[in-house]
């Protein structure tokens, strides 16, 4: 049995649509291992998939395929909200675009026509075509605002719809191309990934002057909240003042990974003139030496700047910076989540960046371009993907605490986690998670360093592959070329 077999897929679409179809395809295959061959025109005998015009020939899956999809991706619109379509498939209700009514599947006895147009959908979410629409309508690059989508609107943010979309095809392939059906495994067959990141946006948070600021606050505010502040004021001066702890946070993070026999992917400011200070790090000497000393056998990541997603000028300087330290450059995660799908990418395509981790949202955990799997995003204006391979960020550390974003307990977000593992056992998916190095701050941030070991632990408990995103990388460069 071939590892990767040659699919044949027959498409008989608008010229222009052509690229967008095959696009969303490639994605599927990668998921289900498989090796697509694309035909076009109206009819081939040994078609396995067919999708286009409708057609009485009888191939194993027929595709339904909506002519108005391929204009649509033409215009500058978003999809009606009262269009969306809803329908059962396991335990979830999918949202589905382009599509006929009723249910799911039609079937006879040696073909199935699927009805729901999951290309199209599929082309829809994989772009962020939502995203693309406002940044048309001159809106500001920056951080994307979740609230806005057609997620959030809809309510399915944790619910990954690509990932369920190609579910929805290996559902099918078992009882009419089961010589398709491959095992979805990741490496050595584990069930699902976790792949592990950290941002560091303060070698040191805890400067002297932060300090001293911070203990003016509660001292202001005493009389408010006098157990909260006596709190602080007592853990910090243990903590911070006479312990020291914080100084060794990044070490004592390595050796708990490794005792777990963990690696994670540390992505590193390399701007030198933030307005916050204690982001300048990557200028200090000292924190240059204790850079080499601890993460210099780790995978370390480039955190870009705001500039740096929009500019290549920019990006390509912050670049320089870490390679004149002898860190090669592959991985990318901008700063605050600032990102513009298509000019970002280019972005990073031009600058030679192998793989990227910043698509996910700020104010809600979740899936952002509607699934956890990496994939090679699409250029929209020259119909062709890029050749960046984005591993989507699904869980931030700040999204689930935050006030200003969901505001959870750690209680909450373990809750929130055990959720997103049943999702990713569902569908054999993926995990990304991103703790800055602050919040394993026991003082300031009681409880969240520990989720982020129960989670890993909890991952490996049911057989989870735990990686690096360059681990994620090479896993997806090894099945999609």
């Amino acid at each position: 049995m071939e590892k990767y077999p040659n699919i044949n897929i027959l498409l008989n679409l608008p010229r222009d649509y052509i690229p967008k179809a095959e696009f969303v395809l490639r994605t599927y295959c990668y998921i289900l291992r498989l090796s697509p061959k694309f035909i076009y025109g109206n009819h081939f005998e040994a078609a396995h998939i067919y999708y286009g015009e409708s057609t009485d020939q009888d191939y194993p899956l027929r595709i339904h395929f909506e002519p108005a999809a391929a204009d649509f991706f033409e215009s500058d619109q978003l999809y009606p909200l009262e269009k969306v379509n809803f329908c059962r498939f396991k335990e979830d209700w999918v949202p589905f675009l382009f599509s006929l009514g009723g249910a799911i599947f039609s079937f006879t006895p040696d073909a199935c026509i699927l009805r729901k147009d999951i290309i199209a959908s599929g082309f829809y979410f994989l772009t962020c075509w939502h995203e693309y629409v406002f940044s048309l309508r001159g809106l500001e690059g920056g951080r994307v605002d979740y609230k806005e989508s057609l997620q959030a609107r809809w309510d399915f943010t944790e619910l990954p719809v690509v990932d369920v979309y190609t579910n929805i095809l290996h559902h099918v392939m078992r009882d009419y191309l089961p010589e398709f059906v491959r095992n979805t495994a990741w490496r050595e067959n584990h069930p699902f990934a976790l792949s592990l990141s950290h941002d560091i946006d303060y070698w040191d948070f805890w400067d002297e002057a932060t300090q001293k600021s911070t203990l003016d606050y509660n001292l202001k505010s005493f009389r408010q909240r006098p157990l909260r502040s006596i709190y602080k004021i007592a853990g910090h001066l243990l903590h911070k003042k006479l312990c020291k702890g914080h100084k060794e946070q990044i070490a004592r993070l390595l050796r708990k990974e490794r005792e777990l026999g963990q690696r994670s992917t540390w992505f590193i400011l390399a701007k030198s003139d933030f307005e916050d200070k204690r982001q300048n790090y990557i200028q200090d000497l000292a924190v240059q030496v204790k850079l080499s000393l601890q993460l210099g056998a780790e995978e370390i990541g480039l955190h870009g700047s705001a500039e740096a997603a929009f500019d290549i000028a920019a990006l390509k300087r912050e670049m320089q910076v870490l390679q004149e330290l002898g860190i090669s450059v592959k991985g990318f995660r901008t700063h605050h989540l600032h990102f513009d799908y298509q000019k970002s990418f280019s972005i990073l395509e031009e600058a030679g960046i192998e793989y990227d981790s910043t698509l996910g949202y700020w104010e809600h955990i979740g899936f952002r371009a509607g699934t956890s799997y990496p994939f090679y995003p699409f250029n929209i204006r020259e119909n062709r993907p890029f050749r960046v391979l984005e591993i989507p960020l699904i869980v931030m550390d700040t999204t689930l605490h935050s006030a200003k974003a969901m505001g959870l307990s750690p209680l909450g977000g373990r809750r929130t986690l055990k959720r997103l593992l049943k999702v990713a056992e569902n569908y054999q998916s993926h995990i990304s998670i991103l703790w800055h190095n602050n919040t394993f701050d026991p003082i300031d941030y009681p409880g969240w360093g520990a989720l982020y070991w129960w989670l890993i632990r909890r991952a490996l408990k049911k057989d989870a592959w735990v990686c690096t995103l360059r681990d994620v990388w090479e896993e997806w460069v090894s099945i999609s070329y």
